[in-house]
């Protein structure tokens, strides 16, 4: 009987030594695929932001800080999952950054665009050709336009035609604006037009178009604003109602009718949020 007791208790042992050690097994494959796309990711992300740093580093800084975070809101009194899941939480914090640093690039590269292309227009009409005019650009100009068509001067240098090095301007960096541009440069190659007057007429269509953006923002904003003021009335009237009137929040937390007008409430609000955000994306589709 004692036999088969430590038998039977030695398979035990060793199917709960498979089991975690297959478990072990699993994480730690699971945590090298997730580095190795979280370093590819990041090193496409930096490179398009010429930042060249090393991306293992940046690795260890993310699971630096969100052992540090986690560590933090442990001692600070937060329960072990709940630490645990904000250190999880804090790896995402770099790559939310390089998105958010690579959006404000794209913004600025457009803002940018219709000035560069009214001084590429001038240079050309004063004789030079267009990767001349494109060096001087490249010159003058601030980053992060003189960095994207510094490359593309150095494609055509290499004898890559320009209407080809900025189609890899554009698939390097997607934009309605470089399509257009790209669309009137081979327009204007093929055609044999004067790309001057072309760039210059691109320039403004740009330019108002970022006009209009402006404008719709703005109005965009204003309609958010409305929305949130006007989805903040419910909840504030009552608490008014519950300061003025002792009755009134019992009888809405713990009847059967105050349960469905509040969910009621709820409904209609987040109703209101997505008819809105339907509203906004499809402005902003057009």
């Amino acid at each position: 009987m004692n036999g088969l007791l430590i038998s039977l208790l030695c398979c035990a042992g060793l199917s709960i030594g498979l089991f975690v050690w297959s478990v072990q097994r699993t994480l730690f494959l699971a945590v090298k695929r997730y580095k190795a796309t979280y370093t590819h990711e990041a090193q496409h992300r930096l490179r398009d932001l010429f930042l060249f740093v090393d991306v293992s580093l940046l690795w260890t800084v993310a699971c630096s800080l969100a052992g540090l975070i986690g560590t933090v809101a442990w001692l600070w009194g937060l329960q072990p999952f709940l630490a645990l899941t904000l250190a999880v939480l804090c790896l995402f914090i770099p790559k939310l950054l390089l998105r958010f640093a690579q959006r404000q690039r794209h913004r600025q590269f457009e803002r940018q665009l219709p000035d560069a292309l009214f001084a590429l227009a001038s240079t050309m009409r004063a004789g030079a050709s267009f990767s001349t005019a494109l060096q001087a650009l490249t010159q003058h100009a601030l980053p992060p336009l003189s960095q994207e068509f510094m490359l593309v001067n150095d494609r055509i240098r290499l004898g890559v035609s320009p209407q080809d090095a900025i189609e890899e301007l554009v698939s390097r960096f997607p934009s309605e604006a470089l399509k257009m541009l790209a669309a009137t440069v081979r327009v204007a190659i093929r055609t044999g037009g004067p790309m001057a007057v072309m760039l210059e007429q691109t320039g403004k269509t740009l330019l108002a178009n970022q006009q209009i953006e402006v404008r719709l923002s703005s109005l965009m904003a204003q309609g958010w604003m409305q929305a949130w003021v006007m989805g903040a009335m419910p909840p504030g009237l009552m608490l008014v109602l519950a300061s003025m009137d002792d009755a009134f929040a019992p009888a809405l937390l713990t009847t059967p009718a105050g349960y469905g007008v509040l969910s009621l409430i709820l409904c209609l609000e987040l109703l209101g949020l997505w008819w809105l955000r339907t509203i906004s994306h499809s402005v902003k589709q057009c």
